[in-house]
């Protein structure tokens, strides 16, 4: 089972998304908005995928996938962002993060982003 926990502080930015994760991905986590509570809950609690919004209430969303990659290095991070690709590799380079989300994220962007954790997963497992 895969645990998955987003942040966002745009309410039902994921609910659309949501509807494209497998059924075996538990997202009993839910979702916060703030940069606190949610480096409490990934301290505090096993989180395979961190889901991080365009926008949180206490901060800029880099900066919480910052704190969050420099404290827990192994942790599954993906990122909201309407950077083209390459903005987006230079704003985020070094940063551990394992994929770009695009805005306003559907089924088919779920859909992507498990295909392409579960090869990196099945590639560290080998």
């Amino acid at each position: 089972m895969t645990r998955i926990f987003f942040v966002t502080g745009e309410s039902g930015e994921f609910d659309t998304f949501m509807q494209g994760l497998p059924e075996d991905w538990n997202n009993s986590l839910g979702t916060c908005s703030t940069q606190e509570f949610g480096l409490s809950i990934v301290k505090n609690n096993p989180v395979d995928v961190v889901v991080v919004g365009s926008k949180l209430r206490d901060g800029e969303s880099l900066d919480f996938v910052k704190t969050l990659m420099r404290n827990h290095p192994l942790v599954n991070c993906a990122l909201v962002s309407g950077l083209s690709h390459d903005d987006f590799h230079e704003a985020t380079e070094g940063y551990g993060l394992f994929m770009q989300i695009a805005e306003n994220p559907g089924v088919e962007e779920a859909s992507k982003m498990v295909e392409l954790f579960e090869s990196i997963t099945g590639l560290m497992s080998s």
